[in-house]
């Protein structure tokens, strides 16, 4: 069955065309494995299937997912697209990768793009040493307080050839990295013209409070809009500097940051299609989200923030 046909606006199709990973099996949605694969598929077949990226699915679960997709019509649509998390034991997982994408042709998916957390540059070469070249390789170095750190672990991620990861919330407080902390990440991956995926906390347009789950009385947490990572990757990518990417991150104000037909507009800057194209392909590739709708309704019908 294929997708419904929709029109999208140059701006927006720019901006979000594939942009958000489908990640239902995590926090705070925590989805059973049938209920994301049919959310994804369904997803794949409605109007905005245009947005949607890859399936997130961790390595030790691909029994479940391939039952999953054994038990529905993914084969109809065309081959579904998954990003796999990968943990420590590496070898092992590489081969069950290889092992499910043999299969593809039973199943009806296939793992592109793999997903692993490394804490030093010393796990970072390891990680790579043991994953194909032949893969898309994010590697996901937490955003700390030591920028030495973080830099080597990044030079390490370039002269292996892979991409990074950056983690920007979690269902508690603490996990959001604050604005400065963030800002001068993104300026590190920029100069050294490493493009990168984020994941967690990124379900809003606008950065604000807002609660980190799902769950009546979950806590709240002041969470970056996902518009506000991109408008900091495009400022990046244009040139300026780190505290004009801070402060793209701390905009809280909708009047002030926008998304329209024709660009993404920020105050007196304003980023049309074709920058914001050239920025998601050479910069900013995307984002995880346990929820596809949310990202997606809210730049209509935004919620009331606490």
């Amino acid at each position: 069955m294929p997708a419904a046909t929709t029109t999208v606006p140059p701006a927006p199709g720019a901006l979000l065309a594939g942009a958000i990973d489908y990640a239902g099996l995590f926090p705070p949605a925590g989805l059973e494995m049938p209920a994301a694969v049919g959310n994804f598929l369904a997803y794949r077949a409605g109007p905005d299937a245009w947005a949607l990226g890859r399936f997130v699915v961790p390595v030790a679960w691909l029994a479940e997912l391939e039952l999953a997709l054994r038990r529905c019509a993914a084969r109809r649509m065309g081959r579904v697209p998954l990003s796999a998390l990968v943990g420590p034991g590496t070898a092992d997982e590489v081969d069950a990768i290889e092992v499910f994408n043999r299969r593809a042709p039973e199943h009806g998916a296939r793992i592109g793009a793999v997903e692993v957390k490394a804490g030093s540059a010393g796990v970072v070469r390891a990680v790579l040493a043991a994953l194909p070249r032949s893969w898309i390789r994010y590697i996901e170095v937490p955003v700390g307080d030591d920028p030495d750190a973080v830099a080597v672990a990044l030079d390490a991620i370039v002269a292996g050839g892979a991409f990074a990861k950056v983690r920007t919330g979690g269902t508690v407080p603490d996990a959001i990295p604050p604005p400065g902390r963030l800002a001068a990440f993104l300026a590190a991956l920029a100069l050294r013209n490493l493009p990168f995926k984020a994941t967690a906390g990124l379900h809003h347009p606008i950065r604000g409070e807002y609660p980190l789950g799902y769950e009546p009385g979950a806590p709240t947490g002041v969470m970056y809009g996902y518009l506000n990572l991109m408008l900091a990757a495009a400022v990046l990518h244009a040139g300026f500097g780190e505290d004009r990417a801070r402060a793209a991150l701390a905009e809280d104000d909708p009047g002030a940051l926008r998304l329209d037909a024709d660009a993404l507009h920020w105050k007196d800057a304003h980023f049309g299609p074709a920058e914001l194209a050239t920025m998601r392909d050479a910069f900013f590739h995307g984002f995880g989200s346990c929820s596809f709708r949310e990202p997606l309704d809210q730049l209509l019908r935004p919620p009331r923030r606490r």
